[in-house]
Protein backbone atom coordinates (compact mmCIF):
# COMPACT_ATOMS: atom_id res chain seq x y z
CA UNK A 1 0.00 0.00 0.00
CA UNK A 2 1.62 3.35 -0.64
CA UNK A 3 1.22 6.21 2.02
CA UNK A 4 2.00 9.69 2.25
CA UNK A 5 2.65 10.35 5.94
CA UNK A 6 1.95 14.05 7.30
CA UNK A 7 4.78 14.30 10.10
CA UNK A 8 6.28 18.10 10.38
CA UNK A 9 9.87 18.09 11.60
CA UNK A 10 11.57 21.40 12.40
CA UNK A 11 13.72 21.80 8.75
CA UNK A 12 11.44 20.36 6.64
CA UNK A 13 9.55 22.74 4.39
CA UNK A 14 6.40 20.34 3.23
CA UNK A 15 5.47 17.66 6.59
CA UNK A 16 4.98 14.86 3.55
CA UNK A 17 6.82 11.78 3.49
CA UNK A 18 5.50 9.72 0.80
CA UNK A 19 6.04 6.01 -0.77
CA UNK A 20 8.68 6.52 -2.78
CA UNK A 21 6.73 5.17 -5.91
CA UNK A 22 4.11 8.43 -5.55
CA UNK A 23 7.28 10.47 -6.13
CA UNK A 24 7.23 11.71 -9.87
CA UNK A 25 9.78 14.35 -9.74
CA UNK A 26 12.79 13.89 -8.12
CA UNK A 27 15.80 16.18 -6.64
CA UNK A 28 18.73 16.64 -4.64
CA UNK A 29 17.04 17.61 -1.63
CA UNK A 30 16.70 15.28 1.33
CA UNK A 31 12.61 16.13 1.17
CA UNK A 32 9.95 16.03 -0.90
CA UNK A 33 7.64 19.50 -1.82
CA UNK A 34 3.76 18.76 -3.09
CA UNK A 35 3.98 19.62 -6.65
CA UNK A 36 6.84 16.26 -6.65
CA UNK A 37 4.06 13.85 -5.92
CA UNK A 38 1.27 15.96 -7.95
CA UNK A 39 -0.43 18.16 -5.08
CA UNK A 40 -2.12 21.11 -7.61
CA UNK A 41 -0.62 24.67 -6.21
CA UNK A 42 -3.49 26.25 -3.84
CA UNK A 43 -3.47 23.06 -1.97
CA UNK A 44 0.09 22.76 -1.91
CA UNK A 45 0.77 26.53 -0.89
CA UNK A 46 -1.82 25.49 2.18
CA UNK A 47 0.53 22.49 2.95
CA UNK A 48 3.57 24.27 2.63
CA UNK A 49 2.13 27.73 4.85
CA UNK A 50 0.80 25.32 7.41
CA UNK A 51 4.42 23.63 7.80
CA UNK A 52 5.54 27.20 8.17
CA UNK A 53 3.06 27.83 11.03
CA UNK A 54 4.95 24.84 12.76
CA UNK A 55 8.53 25.51 11.98
CA UNK A 56 8.33 29.68 13.22
CA UNK A 57 5.38 28.45 15.86
CA UNK A 58 5.93 25.22 17.80
CA UNK A 59 8.80 25.28 20.60
CA UNK A 60 8.94 21.81 21.89
CA UNK A 61 6.66 18.22 23.11
CA UNK A 62 7.00 18.07 26.92
CA UNK A 63 9.25 15.20 28.56
CA UNK A 64 6.50 14.11 30.78
CA UNK A 65 2.68 12.25 30.20
CA UNK A 66 0.39 15.14 31.14
CA UNK A 67 1.37 18.58 29.90
CA UNK A 68 0.69 19.98 26.61
CA UNK A 69 3.50 20.77 23.90
CA UNK A 70 4.60 24.60 23.88
CA UNK A 71 3.93 26.82 21.27
CA UNK A 72 5.38 30.30 20.81
CA UNK A 73 2.74 33.39 20.82
CA UNK A 74 0.61 33.78 17.66
CA UNK A 75 -0.88 30.84 16.98
CA UNK A 76 -4.21 28.85 18.24
CA UNK A 77 -2.73 24.99 18.26
CA UNK A 78 -6.16 23.08 18.09
CA UNK A 79 -6.86 25.74 14.93
CA UNK A 80 -3.28 24.66 13.00
CA UNK A 81 -4.27 20.66 14.09
CA UNK A 82 -7.88 21.70 12.29
CA UNK A 83 -6.07 23.30 9.72
CA UNK A 84 -3.83 20.18 8.71
CA UNK A 85 -6.73 17.66 9.25
CA UNK A 86 -8.17 19.95 6.38
CA UNK A 87 -5.22 19.40 4.13
CA UNK A 88 -5.22 15.58 5.24
CA UNK A 89 -9.08 14.97 4.24
CA UNK A 90 -7.84 17.20 0.87
CA UNK A 91 -5.37 14.81 0.09
CA UNK A 92 -7.33 11.75 0.52
CA UNK A 93 -9.95 13.27 -1.93
CA UNK A 94 -6.83 13.61 -4.56
CA UNK A 95 -5.40 10.32 -3.45
CA UNK A 96 -8.24 7.74 -3.17
CA UNK A 97 -5.95 5.01 -3.46
CA UNK A 98 -3.19 6.10 -0.76
CA UNK A 99 -2.75 5.90 2.55
CA UNK A 100 -2.52 9.17 4.07
CA UNK A 101 -1.69 9.82 7.64
CA UNK A 102 -1.79 11.73 9.87
CA UNK A 103 0.92 12.45 11.98
CA UNK A 104 0.76 16.07 14.26
CA UNK A 105 -1.58 14.80 17.31
CA UNK A 106 1.97 15.32 19.40
CA UNK A 107 2.71 18.95 18.75
CA UNK A 108 -1.17 20.02 20.20
CA UNK A 109 -2.47 17.37 22.76
CA UNK A 110 -1.03 15.41 25.25
CA UNK A 111 0.55 11.83 25.60
CA UNK A 112 -2.32 11.15 28.03
CA UNK A 113 -4.91 13.02 25.94
CA UNK A 114 -4.12 11.19 23.11
CA UNK A 115 -4.35 7.78 24.74
CA UNK A 116 -7.28 8.34 26.24
CA UNK A 117 -8.88 9.27 22.91
CA UNK A 118 -8.46 6.23 21.78
CA UNK A 119 -10.02 4.48 24.91
CA UNK A 120 -6.76 3.86 26.66
CA UNK A 121 -6.02 4.39 29.75
CA UNK A 122 -3.63 7.82 30.98
CA UNK A 123 -0.17 6.80 31.83
CA UNK A 124 2.14 7.78 34.94
CA UNK A 125 5.84 7.90 35.65
CA UNK A 126 7.41 4.84 37.17
CA UNK A 127 6.73 4.25 41.02
CA UNK A 128 4.20 6.90 41.07
CA UNK A 129 0.78 5.46 41.84
CA UNK A 130 -2.61 7.22 40.55
CA UNK A 131 -6.01 5.94 40.33
CA UNK A 132 -7.22 5.19 36.79
CA UNK A 133 -3.35 4.99 35.14
CA UNK A 134 -0.98 2.49 33.99
CA UNK A 135 2.64 2.66 35.12
CA UNK A 136 4.99 3.86 31.80
CA UNK A 137 6.71 0.48 32.69
CA UNK A 138 3.79 -1.63 31.88
CA UNK A 139 3.60 0.20 28.78
CA UNK A 140 6.89 -0.58 27.52
CA UNK A 141 6.65 -3.96 28.62
CA UNK A 142 4.04 -4.94 26.69
CA UNK A 143 5.35 -5.32 22.78
CA UNK A 144 1.78 -5.09 22.19
CA UNK A 145 0.71 -1.69 23.51
CA UNK A 146 0.91 1.25 20.92
CA UNK A 147 3.63 4.08 22.08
Amino acid sequence: MFTIVVHPEHGHPSSIWPSQELVISHSEEPYVLPSQIGVDKALGDELLAWTDQFQKFFVEEPDDFSSRPQWRPGINPFEWYDEGYRIIHELRLRFPDVHVKSEFAQYVFSVNERRENMGLPPISPPDEFRAGHISISDVLDDPKSPR
